[in-house]
């Protein structure tokens, strides 16, 4: 063989690697876009519209409890598990106890992508460039999930960080 069709079957193998590369690079990112904002903690997701059950074994035993009226439905009641640095807020939709909402009220746990209770509007805006801003109360919508960034009358910091369900229309 001679080095004339070595080189070019070498530099066939070079593109033929790189478009490999770059397929699978692509096939990556498309993996990792994501659907809908969801709350991580200890490597476990929780989302809202999930089973309480199965949201609540996932996070283990709660510090407490409260329970909270819920005046949107017939006088039923929702409960609020407390951990630290949030909560998980449920309610029953059709007989079944489903996480409502899970509030980020401390600095010890964020969002993932990495928004924290304490961080100033100027974190919000960079992590979030979508937010809408309304009197310091910052929304962004990803699929059926909507993050609610409160940062406070002042417009100041961010005090509390909600996930919800968007409401159909």
């Amino acid at each position: 063989m001679n080095t004339q069709t070595r080189t070019k079957k070498r530099m066939a193998a070079g593109v033929l690697a790189a478009f490999l590369a770059a397929t699978t690079a692509f096939a990556a990112m498309a993996a990792e876009q994501k659907e809908k904002y969801t709350f991580t903690y200890k490597e476990q997701k929780i989302e809202t519209g999930m089973s309480a059950d199965g949201a609540l074994k996932a996070l283990g035993k709660e510090k407490d409890t409260k329970v909270l009226a819920n005046c949107a439905d017939d006088g039923g009641k929702d409960k609020a598990y407390l951990y630290d640095g949030f909560e998980v807020v449920t309610t029953k939709v059709n007989k079944k106890e489903v996480v409502k909402e899970i509030n980020l009220t401390g600095s010890e746990v964020c969002t993932e992508e990495g928004l924290k209770v304490g961080d100033l509007p100027a974190t919000v805006k960079k992590i979030y460039p979508d937010a809408k801003n309304e009197n310091g109360l910052y929304s962004v919508i990803l699929g059926d999930t909507q993050l609610v960034i409160d940062c406070g009358f002042k417009d100041d910091k961010v005090v509390m960080i909600t996930y919800e369900a968007v409401e159909k229309k």
